[in-house]
């Protein structure tokens, strides 16, 4: 029997993560409208992923998922629009999340609209992982 397709390890990820959005409830959930608001804008859509451990894991998350994001996009445009999600643990602290919105914020979208939803996953331990979606 012949494939009808075969779909790359990032696409099948990006797939995953959006549908992990949408039906998974976090203690911020982001709707189907949060997404199409973002996706419904002029110009490329980028979409990155990062993990972090340790002390300041939701800083080395924001790094690693922007650092993925400047070779996604391959531009220094700033986007107009940013949605991201943060999975942690239960012990992720709101202010793990704000710091990293402010780092977001301050490095991609200083003066446009961020969107943000964060969920727990008692399977990640001590690992938080965000995904950012920009255009």
């Amino acid at each position: 029997m012949e494939k009808g397709f075969t779909i790359n390890p990032a696409t099948k990820s990006t797939v995953i993560d959006m549908a992990e959005c949408l039906l998974t409830p976090g203690e911020i959930n982001l709707s189907w409208n949060d997404i199409r608001t973002i996706l419904h804008q002029d110009g490329d859509t980028v979409i990155a992923f990062g993990s972090g451990n340790g002390k300041s894991r939701a800083i080395a998350a924001c790094v690693d998922a922007l650092s993925n994001h400047r070779t996604a996009s391959q531009t220094t445009k700033k986007p107009t629009r940013l949605l991201f999600r943060l999975i942690g643990p239960r012990n992720l602290l709101l202010k793990e999340v704000n710091d990293a919105r402010e780092i977001i914020e301050e490095l991609v979208c200083p003066t446009s609209g961020v969107v943000f939803g964060v969920a727990r996953d008692d399977n990640l331990n001590d690992e938080v992982r965000i995904t950012i979606i920009t255009t």
